[in-house]
């Protein structure tokens, strides 16, 4: 709510000419790098060749009939959980978001949401923790970039059930899905909290591992 809130008085300031970037509160430039990766997203719709754009380019990585990719990327995202349960673990003084790391945040949501094995939250979560932002912090950047677009696909989820189920069945499903992702993110503010990401880690080492030898497997078999 107070995002929003700042949203709608950013614009009032900027067409009553008293906008100032000087003055910008903390909530306020908050909201303002939650925009950036939307500003990033324009980049999907570059047209790069016969994939379509860059966002098709960027998901047939994730639909090549082979799991070297996927597993690639869950290493990738196991690392970055590992690098940042040991920045947690130092207990280091922690910083408000700022613009550099704001930015490598949007470029890292802009490949995250179109390759599998990228989770958007560990992205997003962890490269904050390295770069030393507030935990709290780096979890409300997540939860405030995340809501939006899961609202924008519950929306085209229920514009297309119509073909195969009814509107109200969708709209439940659409419904039960906050709910669960709310509570689920309480469980992963929880998480982050008490420093219990390690075991994330292992996991999604394992599962990566796992992927990528199959996906090497399949090369040869193929």
């Amino acid at each position: 709510m107070r995002l929003i809130f700042e949203f709608i008085n950013g614009w009032k300031e900027l067409f009553t000419k008293q906008f100032d970037l000087r003055k910008t509160t903390n909530s306020r430039r908050f909201m303002y790098f939650t925009i950036l990766p939307y500003v990033f997203m324009l980049l999907y719709f570059i047209p790069a060749g016969e994939s379509g754009n860059v966002y098709q380019f960027l998901k047939c990585r994730s639909f090549d009939g082979n799991l070297v990719s996927e597993g690639i990327c869950f290493l990738i995202t196991a690392l970055l959980i590992y690098l940042a349960s040991s920045v947690l673990e130092k207990k280091e003084m922690e910083m408000q978001l700022s613009l550099p790391v704001a930015l490598i945040l949007s470029l890292s949501v802009f490949l995250a949401i179109p390759l599998a094995g990228l989770s958007l939250s560990a992205v997003i979560i962890c490269f904050g923790i390295i770069c030393n932002v507030n935990r709290k912090i780096a979890f409300r950047y997540f939860i405030s970039l995340s809501v939006p677009i899961l609202i924008v696909g519950g929306i085209i989820e229920i514009a297309n059930c119509v073909t195969y189920v009814t509107v109200v069945t969708g709209i439940i499903g659409v419904v039960v899905a906050a709910v669960v992702s709310f509570f689920i993110s309480r469980l992963l503010l929880w998480i982050v909290r008490n420093s219990n990401l390690k075991y994330f880690s292992y996991y999604t080492s394992a599962i990566g591992v796992v992927a990528l030898v199959t996906g090497i497997i399949e090369y040869f078999v193929k």
